[in-house]
């Protein structure tokens, strides 16, 4: 990813923020990242951590209508991804769906009450919903709406030892290309 395209990802995130109001504490942390798969348009997401102590972390993130957070899952971390703005599509697997069929029901609580979504069939969030993912959970989720902010409120992330790709050619540690400034902290 080019260090302009991490730059153009990060004021579309900071408009879409201006836009719903939602004020960043000083200095905040940005991270924005293609996933290692080289078309930010495809699979990408931009994001500010807003907090991540020990016992708890939440980040508010942007990405684009139909831009992918691939498939993945955590060993420790539970969160709430929560639909702060537009809509956001997601997808759910019990196994990872890369090494395994795509079959059966998988129990989440959505908005605090147990649902039973099929594995890997799609469904909407709206603005305001949360999902609760447990560890071990397989979870893929797009913006299928203009302007959609997303809401992570867990328990502490560890970006580098937590997270667990269904495509290995994912890295979200990839190098920037410097060809620009950059113009946002945190990476």
């Amino acid at each position: 990813m080019k260090q302009s395209e991490v730059n153009q990802l990060c004021r579309e995130a900071a408009a879409c923020f201006q836009q719903h109001q939602w004020v960043l504490p000083p200095q905040p942390q940005w991270a924005a990242t293609d996933f290692g798969l080289g078309d930010y348009r495809q699979a990408g997401l931009a994001e500010v951590v807003l907090a991540n102590e020990p016992e708890y972390c939440e980040k508010i993130m942007y990405a684009a209508e139909g831009m992918v957070t691939p498939a993945h899952t955590h060993g420790a971390k539970k969160e709430d991804i929560i639909c702060r703005s537009g809509c956001l599509r997601m997808i759910l697997w019990k196994e990872n769906p890369r090494t395994h069929a795509v079959e059966g029901q998988v129990e989440v609580a959505i908005n605090g009450q147990i649902r039973t979504i099929i594995s890997g069939e799609s469904f909407d969030l709206n603005p305001g919903e949360r999902i609760t993912l447990t560890p071990g959970l397989w979870h893929e989720f797009a913006p299928s709406a203009p302007n959609t902010m997303i809401g992570e409120v867990s328990t502490w992330c560890d970006e580098e030892k937590d997270n667990f790709f269904a495509d290995p050619a994912v890295d979200i540690f990839h190098t920037i290309e410097p060809d620009e400034a950059a113009e946002f902290s945190g990476f």
